[in-house]
Formats: structure tokens, C-alpha cells, sequence
């Protein structure tokens, strides 16, 4: 059985706080930061898209809590 692949790797996706549309499918309904294992990427990706949702939260692109 092979292993899923990253999605963002096969794309060679480039990952930037203000793309708020590709970071907002590592969110959850409720504004918590989705694991590695709900959306299938790799540990590198998982700490760029962490950086960058924090980041655009700082800068007031995406809310930290909803509800």
C-alpha cells in the first residue's frame, strides 16, 4: 500500500499569508489550525500553512475564533 502524497507538494503550491482562500481548507469550522492527519500533508507544508494562518491572523485576514 503506497502512502498518500501531499497534495501541495505534487502542485509545487507556493503558500503565502494572504491567499486566504488555500489557507481557510486547513481551518476548521470553528478557526482551530487542522492536524496532519485530518488533511493529508506533509510536515513541511504543516509548519508553512501553521506560520501563514497565524500570520494572516495578526495582520487581520482570517479571525482566530469563530463562533
Amino acid at each position: 500500500m503506497r502512502a498518500k502524497r501531499c497534495p501541495l507538494c505534487l502542485a509545487h503550491t507556493v503558500i503565502d499569508y494572504k491567499d486566504t482562500v488555500l489557507l481557510r481548507k486547513y481551518i476548521s469550522e470553528r478557526g482551530k489550525i487542522l492536524g496532519r492527519a485530518r488533511t493529508g500533508i506533509c510536515a513541511k507544508h504543516q509548519r508553512i500553512i501553521t506560520k501563514s494562518i497565524k500570520r494572516a491572523r495578526i495582520v487581520a485576514l482570517l479571525p482566530f475564533v469563530q463562533g
